[in-house]
């Protein structure tokens, strides 16, 4: 039986995930601005990049070993160039275009023949540690929502969480 995750749950239960939300998110923050020597611009224009890169339906099923080791992903990423990035973000384009020539410079990032820009490996490689920090964050909310939805008013206590009655 699915659990009844919708917004009434999180506004009764928001004391509590607040605080694990906003602890996990400056962590990942933290981290992230380590990684790109405070530079959150790049940060932003390489997540959008990396969305379009490795999108739902390519990293569909892919496990996290397979992430960092550039395993199986289906079809080809969604094309991006200079002018998308900075008409999504609200960045110049100018300043969008220098900070994707770092990012190349960096190997986290490759220019396609047709001007297009896409996420490369290294970029998974090199920013690890942030990934490593979201994992947490994830496991973090996602153990108290199980606990704070398996004790809702209503709902028989479970032998095991996580598994339905039998």
């Amino acid at each position: 039986m699915p659990l009844p995750l919708n917004r009434r749950v999180l506004d009764q239960h928001f004391g509590d995930l607040w605080p694990i939300h906003n602890e996990g998110f400056t962590a990942l923050l933290i981290e992230c601005r380590r990684l790109f020597d405070g530079d959150m611009d790049q940060l932003l224009i390489l997540s959008v990049i990396g969305d379009r890169t490795l999108t739902q339906e390519r990293a569909k099923g892919l496990s996290y070993r397979e992430f960092l080791e550039g395993g199986r992903t289906r079809g080809e990423p969604r094309r991006i160039n200079t002018q998308s990035v900075a008409d999504c973000t609200g960045i110049p384009r100018e300043t969008v275009r220098r900070k994707i020539n770092r990012l190349i410079s960096r190997g986290w990032v490759k220019k396609n023949e047709d001007g297009t820009v896409q996420a490369t490996h290294a970029a998974a490689e090199d920013l690890a540690p942030a990934t490593e920090v979201s994992l947490e964050y994830f496991f973090a909310l996602g153990n108290l929502l199980i606990d704070k939805l398996d004790r809702l008013p209503g709902e028989k206590e479970r032998s095991c969480p996580g598994k339905p009655e039998t």
